[in-house]
């Protein structure tokens, strides 16, 4: 039978590998997506948001953007020319919660995968928000 006292040791040596390898993951997966910056920031002069797109190595060739939580979600489906793009997108009506409730989605052709990005709409003033991504091949 296993003491109290290497069963603790155990116990956390278990947790510390395993912290180690999530977030060794986590930092090559944002090593893997550095080439793309994605940003959504609401331009309160012109009641609209300005969605900004960029793929610096160039391979990204189609976009399904959508603005959810809104009365009606934004979506629209386009090629992407030079791996880069830029949307205004009118909004009638600021979140009654904040934009933590108005989340940006953006899906990527990229070679022969499909990125998913995530992001939050952020005041002018404000820095971006964290990119969440996912990909499928």
């Amino acid at each position: 039978m296993i003491s109290q006292k290497n069963f603790i040791i155990i116990l956390i040596s278990i947790v510390v590998v395993s912290m180690v390898i999530l977030l060794n993951s986590t930092f090559e997966n944002q090593d893997e997506f550095s080439q793309f910056s994605f940003d959504a920031v609401y331009l309160e002069n012109e009641k609209s948001v300005l969605i900004t797109f960029e793929d610096i190595s160039g391979k990204s060739s189609f976009a399904v953007l959508e603005i959810l939580g809104m009365e009606t979600t934004f979506h629209e489906e386009f090629q992407i020319i030079d791996s880069k793009f830029s949307k205004s997108v009118p909004i009638e009506q600021l979140p009654k919660y904040g934009w933590k409730t108005t989340p940006v989605t953006l899906e990527i052709t990229y070679e022969n995968s499909l990125v998913k990005m995530k992001t939050e709409i952020h005041n002018e003033q404000e820095s971006a928000s964290e990119i969440i991504f996912g990909l499928e091949d």
